[in-house]
């Protein structure tokens, strides 16, 4: 019988090879370095596409939040503009290259308030200028205007606001005042340099019914201002004059005008 000695018989029984028994050795020594690691995990940094934000959609998205100030003036009208145009650059550059740049929702959304709050903005702005009344004028009612209907007296609120004024330097001035109505209708529908203000055009069977002498104002206008005859309400602005001895059965208001809406 033929014996084989330990060494041969260790080799003779271990199954694997040499290369294996060898990069076996080499992790073990790097375990106890400190090296080993395992090669079948994932990295998270591994196999990930990263997008860029892109800085126009940024700019595009604050712009548009800057538009709001357009309801302080329209001066700020350029920030909705920039915000549109880096908008809709942004818009572009991604759409080009959706695997590198993202931020579509962003620009989008900037683009979008610009539009709504510039809009918005010159609305506001275009009502201000057609109803509100203008800065240094007094807003009257035509109730403030009528007369005691027993002693016939104009208003001493009224009186009082049509006297002149002094100011600090001893300088006479005028309060203008603004009020709305309606044209009380003309043989002229064009080029019309004066006409009746009335609270509202009331017709009976016979045609127009005359108002009250104090619910009516004669208006003048200023200086080249010309309008055209209109059946909408209109607002006008200037100088109220009262003349408390006006004929019977005649207006004793009288307006000189340089604001017409």
């Amino acid at each position: 019988m033929k014996f084989l000695d330990s060494s041969a018989a260790a080799d003779y029984n271990d199954p694997m090879s040499d290369s294996e028994k060898k990069r076996r050795r080499v992790e073990f020594d790097d375990a106890l370095k400190g090296y080993h690691q395992d090669h079948d995990a994932v990295h998270p940094d591994e196999n990930v596409d990263y997008k860029s934000l892109t800085a126009e959609s940024v700019g595009s998205l604050i712009l548009g939040f800057l538009s709001a100030l357009t309801f302080i003036s329209m001066l700020f009208v350029i920030f909705p503009i920039m915000g549109i145009v880096l908008g809709v650059t942004a818009i572009r550059k991604i759409l080009r290259a959706t695997e590198v740049h993202e931020g579509l929702g962003m620009a989008s959304a900037g683009v979008a308030l610009s539009v709504v709050l510039a809009t918005a903005g010159a609305v506001y702005h275009s009502y201000k200028a057609q109803y509100a009344v203008p800065f240094g004028y007094v807003e009257i009612k035509w109730s403030d205007l009528l007369a005691d209907h027993r002693t016939g007296r104009i208003p001493d609120p009224i009186r009082e606001l049509t006297k002149p004024q002094q100011d600090e330097n001893g300088n006479l001035y005028f309060i203008p005042v603004f009020i709305e109505g309606y044209m009380d209708p003309t043989r002229h529908q064009t080029e019309i340099r004066s006409f009746v203000l009335v609270p509202e055009i009331e017709r009976g069977p016979f045609g127009t019914i005359t108002p009250n002498p104090t619910q009516m104002i004669v208006v003048t206008l200023s200086g080249d201002l010309r309008v055209s005859y209109r059946s909408t309400p209109v607002r006008v602005g200037g100088i109220l004059t009262v003349n408390p001895e006006a004929a019977s059965g005649s207006t004793p208001y009288s307006l000189r005008a340089d604001v017409f809406r």
